[in-house]
């Protein structure tokens, strides 16, 4: 029985481990890549935002996070992030109009939006196209942006995947110094 209790326990501790080195290897760079992103443009030109209304919806959901890059020119049908009022707004190209000038303005539209936006888009209003977005992980992202978030999903991990390595390194060192007393013992008997 207690054998039993013993091998469950290495068993979780192990699950632990595993699941602490896939959140510490894989989200968390995709985590500290999106908040990076959401910053500046420097990580090869992506821009990243979260989306915080539904006038996407179905196709980019509330929650999601929207990775943009800029693009010589733009389409009907293309999703964009553009500058409006001081916010950035993410919705599909349904219009395009050359201007008599120089440039192009863009027509707008949220997929669930019943008509286009009132206001057309210069393209220098514009921050890129979408190239992916990930659904729910802006829920993550914003949750991140708070002293909690930061300390559940980043700092104590981070802490309990270096405790856990500390611990296994301890244990490999205990088995070295019980193989190496055993070895002494038994070169000392005659």
């Amino acid at each position: 029985m207690k054998k039993n209790i013993k091998k469950t326990g290495k068993i979780s501790l192990k699950g632990i481990n595993i699941f602490l080195t896939i959140a510490v290897l894989i989200l968390l760079p995709l985590v500290v890549f999106t908040l990076i992103s959401s910053k500046t443009d420097k990580l090869g030109g992506i821009k990243s935002f979260v989306v915080l209304t539904g006038s996407m919806e179905p196709n980019i959901s509330v929650g999601s996070v929207v990775y943009t890059k800029p693009f010589g020119s733009y389409h009907s049908g293309d999703v964009i992030a553009f500058n409006q009022e001081g916010r950035t707004i993410t919705h599909r190209i349904v219009g395009v109009k050359p201007l008599k000038a120089s440039g192009v303005s863009y027509t707008t539209k949220g997929d669930a939006n019943n008509a286009a936006d009132s206001d057309t888009v210069s393209e220098n209003k514009i921050v890129g196209k979408q190239v992916i977005s990930v659904p729910y992980l802006g829920r993550l992202i914003v949750f991140l942006s708070t002293v909690q978030g930061f300390l559940l999903f980043i700092a104590i991990p981070i802490i309990a995947f270096v405790l856990f390595e500390l611990w296994n390194i301890k244990k490999e060192m205990e088995k070295q110094i019980e193989a190496k007393l055993f070895k002494q013992m038994f070169a000392q008997k005659p």
